[in-house]
């Protein structure tokens, strides 16, 4: 079906009239591969078959359609079988203005589906689950924490017990961020890509450039020559990656066969399950712990990814409230202006360390205390015979 031009067409087509007061609804019943564009919308998940139910009741609310009285009975689940042998994957768009639903509908077939195989011990591999986007447990937020502006902080503290579930699929996150050695590396391998601009800066060939980094007084991590090598030291060869701009982090996960992170799975992989107010916890940030405050320490710069013993989360994803903050992708914005998640090592306080923290800046702004980290949709790696 996602190979299929007609399918793909009538995805364009329900994307266009979505514009206009409607929704699009992606229902999952097996698991696939979505693209980006579908896979960062609020879908329902059909593939497990104990959340058929609550599904169901999700997909009522949205389409606005009451539940069957008690004597009725329940829908059932498709798959009898415990692997299904087909794929449907259904378009549901409900429009305010007509009522109407759009269905789209078609099948992909497989003969056989092997299991995923083990992730790489440099990722972390979160299962599909429900977050409520912007919801903490507030008992154990830092009461001094209140007077974050919405531009710091993307918590809901007002009413968050109306924000409802948002799916998340089973994503594949790094441990650690990005470091100077191996953006230099990639930058080395892939020379007839880019070209050094006036200031330092490092943008793509061709026109209109994009800008990637910027390597002159912005952090001295990372250095071109004029042969258009990219240099490090062994001082700052594990220092994550900074002053790169969104397209730059986004052009180099991309090269990996991976992704930045979607908001929600940043998200997600710093609060966890039990929504904790900082990635590690609910205990204060130490300095000894978490790169933080270092903004007029003698030496500016951040730590070696992995180096902060308290800026560990459960799962064992390292330096999300410290260090550097994160491009994401959120798909909310306009293209010039992205999200970064997290805090940095010349963050002021423990308030902007939280899982919460949040920024929205211009995708092409260069900052010493901005890097990233990429993910992968579990999905991709499966295949079929």
């Amino acid at each position: 079906y996602l190979e299929d031009r007609w399918a793909d067409f009538g995805a364009e087509l329900a994307s266009h009239l979505s514009r206009h007061d409607a929704r699009i609804v992606p229902l999952r019943l097996v698991d696939c591969e979505l693209p980006l564009r579908l896979d960062a919308r609020v879908s329902l998940d059909f593939t497990d078959k104990d959340r058929w139910a609550w599904e169901t009741a999700r997909l009522r609310d949205l389409l606005n359609h009451p539940a069957p009285a008690p004597a009725a009975e329940p829908i059932p689940h498709p798959y009898t079988r415990k692997r299904a042998r087909s794929l449907w994957l259904l378009w549901l768009l409900a429009g305010a203005a007509a009522g109407a639903l759009l269905v789209t509908a078609a099948i992909l077939l497989s003969r056989r589906s092997h299991s995923l195989p083990p992730p790489p011990s440099d990722v972390v591999r979160f299962a599909a689950t429900s977050i409520r986007v912007g919801v903490f447990e507030a008992a154990s937020r830092p009461q001094e924490c209140g007077a974050l502006t919405a531009d710091d902080d993307c918590a809901v503290l007002d009413q968050p017990e109306k924000v409802g579930e948002t799916p998340v699929a089973s994503f594949d996150l790094d441990r650690l961020e990005v470091t100077n050695g191996e953006y230099a590396a990639w930058l080395n391998a892939n020379v007839d890509f880019w070209k050094l601009a006036p200031n330092g800066s490092v943008t793509t060939r061709g026109e209109p450039a994009s800008p990637l980094l910027r390597t002159e007084k912005c952090g001295n991590g990372l250095t071109i020559t004029p042969e258009n090598r990219a240099l490090v030291t062994a001082e700052t060869s594990r220092w994550p990656v900074v002053c790169v701009s969104w397209n730059g982090a986004d052009e180099y996960c991309r090269a990996h066969d991976k992704r930045l992170p979607l908001d929600v799975e940043w998200e997600f992989a710093a609060k966890g399950a039990e929504g904790r107010p900082f990635p590690w916890g609910a205990d204060l940030p130490r300095q000894d712990g978490v790169a933080f405050g270092l903004r007029s320490a003698a030496a500016v710069h951040p730590r070696d990814v992995g180096a902060s013993p308290q800026d560990v989360s459960p799962e064992g994803v390292h330096d999300l409230g410290g260090n550097v903050a994160e491009w994401v992708e959120d798909r909310h914005g306009s293209p010039s202006e992205k999200t970064l998640r997290g805090g940095g090592f010349a963050s002021i306080g423990a308030c902007y360390l939280l899982g919460s923290g949040c920024r929205h800046i211009p995708a092409d702004k260069y900052q010493k205390d901005i890097g990233f980290r990429c993910a992968r949709s579990v999905n991709r790696q499966r295949t079929t015979t």
